[in-house]
């Protein structure tokens, strides 16, 4: 397989503003950067429209920004009181138009909390999810997403929407396979949504249990052409720009020798 290029997401490193932060990877042939842009990263929904612009100035003269993630969870878009979901809804609409506006390619949203098949199917025609100006990724963040009773009707959403897609992260997906080796029967079909990857290791290595098998699964899909955008993600003690780049290196190593096997 022709590997493609690795990039970086923002919550990996520390100290950085966004423009040194785009500057800093470009001087390490980093080629793009995912952007942590909810209240817990720049918070892109405070930042006057004049940064946001310098931002995007910023961009174009080093490495693009093309994703941005939110933190909103997608349990307060479909359950809870009229004035969560409302909240929900305005937070999405606006992180999406400004990262539109940097030049990301979608927004990231979480899914912490499985829900039940007659929640998800509320989601299907609801404007803020299938009239985004760019995709939305939903990322599971919880081993009950593969449930068998919450998969289907949550592929179904995502799958009802031209606009939804998945963000798998090797992690979180591994913490649901049945055996650190044994690939699931739910993997094939999350990854057949997913558009984005994140080579996610928390401080244990992408050695650990499980990562392999999600990330070879993936690997698989690329080889037969899905269009899959890869990133680094590093959630270690030690968030340093030096330490960061120190794991960002070995993870494009390993994910180089895991793809470049195939064709098998």
């Amino acid at each position: 397989m022709n590997t493609a290029p690795v990039g970086l997401y923002s919550i990996s490193v520390r100290g950085l503003h966004v423009p040194d932060l785009l500057a800093w990877a470009a001087s390490h042939t980093i080629p793009f950067v995912h952007l942590r842009g909810g209240p817990r990263g720049v918070d892109l929904a405070c930042q006057p429209a004049s940064m946001i612009w310098r931002w995007r100035k910023a961009a174009a003269e080093t490495v693009p920004i093309t994703g941005v993630t939110a933190d909103v969870d997608v349990a307060d878009l479909l359950t809870g009181d009229a004035g969560t979901r409302r909240r929900a809804a305005c937070d999405v609409a606006e992180i999406a138009e400004t990262a539109a506006i940097l030049g990301a390619g979608w927004v990231r949203l979480l899914a912490r909390t499985p829900l039940t098949a007659s929640d998800l199917h509320q989601g299907a025609g609801l404007p803020v999810l299938a009239d985004s100006p760019i995709p939305l990724l939903i990322e599971p963040h919880h081993p009950g997403w593969v449930a068998p009773d919450t998969l289907r009707p949550f592929l179904d959403l995502v799958g009802s929407c031209p606009q939804l897609g998945l963000l798998a992260d090797t992690a979180q997906l591994a913490a649901a396979l049945p055996t650190s080796s044994e690939k699931a029967a739910w993997l094939g079909p999350v990854l057949d949504h997913a558009r984005v990857l994140h080579l996610s290791d928390p401080g244990t290595g992408l050695d650990a249990a499980g990562h392999a098998v999600v990330a070879a699964a993936a690997a698989d899909r690329i080889w037969a052409g899905q269009r899959l955008e890869v990133a680094v993600e590093w959630t270690g003690a030690d968030r340093s720009p030096d330490e960061c780049l120190t794991r960002y290196q070995q993870a494009t190593a390993w994910w180089g020798r895991l793809a470049t096997a195939y064709p098998q």
